[in-house]
């Protein structure tokens, strides 16, 4: 059997945690390998074999942190909008890596990204990249 390798299936290396291995699904051209907590993507991160996919921020509670927001958009949970958790388990081979990913559509999800959030600190909007 032939291991996982994210790369393989369009997941960028992104330089983020030490400890963890981190990915950003087909990095945008604009955003030239960069990593940036404004940005909604999906994203990946490994510990060995364990595996994480989610679609969204990379950091959702950082992110809130650069926006002060008035009420009632003050008592807004970034981690509830802006984060969807799609997977959680264990990827160890290509075999696996390639049923979990078509299973997850991640084309489908992907079609709209990445965007990026705009107007910190005190308006929020989501545009396009």
């Amino acid at each position: 059997m032939v291991p996982f390798e994210p790369k393989s299936f369009g997941f960028i290396p992104i330089d983020y945690a030490p400890g963890l291995a981190f990915y950003e699904y087909r990095n945008h051209e604009l955003v030239d390998g960069r990593t940036d907590v404004l940005r909604l993507n999906i994203y990946m991160s490994r510990d060995g074999a364990f595996t994480c996919i989610w679609h969204g921020l990379l950091e959702p509670t950082m992110t809130q942190g650069m926006f002060a927001l008035e009420p009632p958009a003050d008592d807004l949970n970034f981690s509830d909008i802006y984060c969807e958790q799609l997977f959680r388990g264990y990827i160890e081979t290509k075999e696996e890596a390639e049923v979990i990913l078509r299973a997850l559509r991640i084309e489908d999800i992907a079609e709209d990204l990445p965007q990026v959030l705009r107007g910190a600190p005190s308006d929020l909007r989501c545009e396009a990249l």
